[in-house]
């Protein structure tokens, strides 16, 4: 069974927003001690049902995708409330005067949930194509190798950026214990992750504004 990381496709057509206080707040990812609150950002006012606030960290899904991981039984998760911020300069500004289209408050759109991980799992550090930096405060890094990644060439001729995507090497990146659902690992907290089943229901139920990365397999037991 593969391992998929939720990822941001950048598709602007649908708003964006980033989390008022930053990703990373205190506790986190390990306890969030108060409701997310999100403000959103010029250019769509189109909610698309995945919102990526805390570039990956964090994630905010419409009640249509809550419904259907809950009603399927996925595991490892729960739905926490969602809060957002208008700026006084936004909020006095009419739609005519807005220069960019963009979500307004009071809030009309489909309601949203946070979507909290709850399951943590360890990499397999055998299997797993690893590299770990010890820092000078005595904490480790780990960096995985044979996994996606995005490679930009600069193409001086014509000039133009040229953007590929490199797929995993088959056999590396991460490994995990067996584990079904939504989960983090421990040695990557900042990374939403999700077995087979969950990549195939969102994407049987063409949920828009989400793509997913193959970063690697879970270990069959024995």
């Amino acid at each position: 069974m593969k391992i998929w990381e939720f990822h941001n496709p950048y598709d602007y057509d649908y708003a964006g927003a980033h989390r008022v206080g930053g990703s990373w707040q205190p506790g986190e990812p390990y306890e969030r001690r108060g409701p997310i609150v999100i403000e959103w950002e010029p250019d769509s006012d189109v909610v698309g049902d995945f919102t990526w606030p805390g570039l990956g960290s964090d994630l905010v899904i419409t009640d249509q995708v809550a419904r259907a991981l809950t009603d399927h039984g996925i595991q490892g998760f729960e739905l926490r409330e969602v809060e957002m911020f208008e700026s006084a300069k936004v909020a006095k500004m009419s739609r005519r005067r807005l220069k960019k289209p963009r979500v307004r408050l009071p809030y009309t759109g489909p309601k949203l949930w946070d979507l909290w991980v709850t399951a943590w799992t360890h990499a397999d550090m055998e299997r797993t194509t690893i590299t770990t930096h010890q820092r000078a405060d005595g904490s480790t890094d780990y960096e995985l190798s044979g996994i996606p990644r995005r490679e930009s060439t600069w193409d001086q001729e014509n000039g133009v950026m040229h953007k590929r995507m490199i797929p995993r090497i088959e056999g590396q990146g991460l490994f995990v214990p067996p584990i079904d659902g939504i989960f983090r690992v421990y040695e990557f907290p900042g990374c939403i992750l999700c077995t087979d089943n969950v990549k195939r229901l969102i994407e049987e139920h063409r949920f828009t504004n989400v793509s997913f990365w193959e970063m690697g397999d879970v270990l069959n037991t024995g």
